[in-house]
């Protein structure tokens, strides 16, 4: 009897434990919760470099995971910003090596620049890197109406889109690139073979990122296309 009840005592106190004690919120893997806890342990400029720009444009176009974390995605979101005048943030490690650490999940992402952009825009698009060996899109987001005009140019061009999976499917209210006057954003997966293609023989290094390919331009211009035809929609919608 006792020791029936030390056993349903122990599995009690277990299942309140494993379902009742909230698990930290952070993605699996990332060493960060939150831009606070990084900046304990990385130094600005040193390890990871921030780099935005506030232009008059109601949307804005980002990059979290920038640089050395996720190769590729900073080189389009300043490319795309430029193209129509957008405000673009990005967040770029500059490790020499594992830059990995410093990726902060798109829920956790709290860096108060980005957000604070990211709060005054009417809607965001946001690129990140995706593991993968075939050149695929995957689109998530609440905003559906640009998600149409992203997959529409894409396609158009030549491009592979597919909806994301719901582990990146960037539905969540917590999510940076919903976090705007709309209340949903666009969040753009590009595979690993896909960023690998933006750049001269297929090398994504550092020092050859400024080295880009006309499929990188092809891209852009894609994205370029549905950005402004969605940007010209919500001036209708506003005036």
């Amino acid at each position: 009897m006792n020791r029936l009840f030390k056993w349903s005592t122990s599995t009690l106190l277990c299942l309140m434990y494993c379902f009742l004690i909230p698990l930290p919120s952070y993605a699996s893997g990332d060493s960060y919760s939150s831009y606070a806890e990084l900046q304990q342990h990385e130094i600005l400029h040193q390890d990871y470099d921030i780099r935005y720009e506030q232009r008059f444009s109601y949307l804005s176009i980002m990059a979290i995971h920038g640089g050395g974390i996720e190769p590729g995605t900073s080189e389009v979101a300043k490319e795309l910003a430029d193209r129509f005048s957008a405000s673009y943030y990005l967040f770029e490690g500059i490790k020499s090596t594992n830059n990995g650490v410093l990726h902060i999940t798109s829920e956790n992402f709290d860096e108060p620049i980005a957000r604070g952009m990211a709060q005054q825009s009417m809607s965001v698009l946001t690129i990140h890197g995706y593991s993968g060996s075939q050149p695929i899109v995957y689109i998530g987001g609440k905003n559906q109406i640009y998600k149409e005009l992203v997959k529409q140019a894409l396609r158009k061009h030549g491009f592979t889109v597919r909806d994301a999976p719901s582990d990146i499917a960037g539905t969540s209210e917590q999510n940076i690139v919903n976090d705007n006057l709309l209340k949903a954003g666009v969040q753009l997966e590009l595979t690993a073979e896909l960023r690998k293609s933006f750049f001269a023989n297929h090398d994504w290094s550092r020092n050859n990122r400024m080295n880009v390919t006309p499929l990188f331009h092809t891209f852009i211009t894609s994205l370029q296309e549905a950005s402004s035809s969605y940007q010209t929609f919500l001036y209708f919608q506003v005036h």
